[in-house]
């Protein structure tokens, strides 16, 4: 899922693993939505905005990759990341697997 000015593309594939997938998309940052997703074992796959919405992409995965513990955290600043963030995330084995622009809520 990508964004450009306020279109959206959006690809879709078979053959993934997934059983399920749900998206979040709100005008501002979904926290409460999020938090409920992974309680329910949905895990962010991808998150993409325009300068109104935000999107969160949830799926969850069947078979052996289900068995698999999988961590997320979420990271929002205002500014990109600088390099000592993603380092101090990296250091606790946490690895970017998605990233996105958009407008800033306070």
């Amino acid at each position: 899922m990508a964004t450009s000015g306020g279109r959206w593309a959006v690809v879709m594939s078979n053959g993934t693993g997934f059983t399920d997938q749900v998206v979040e998309l709100d005008f501002q940052y979904p926290a409460e939505g999020i938090h409920e997703r992974l309680k329910q074992g949905y895990r962010i796959m991808l998150v993409a905005a325009t300068p109104d919405q935000v999107a969160f992409v949830f799926s969850i995965r069947g078979g052996a990759a289900a068995t698999a513990s999988v961590e997320q955290e979420t990271l929002r600043t205002y500014n990109f990341p600088v390099d000592s963030k993603i380092k101090e995330k990296q250091a606790r084995n946490y690895y970017i697997s998605s990233l996105c622009y958009g407008r800033a809520i306070a």
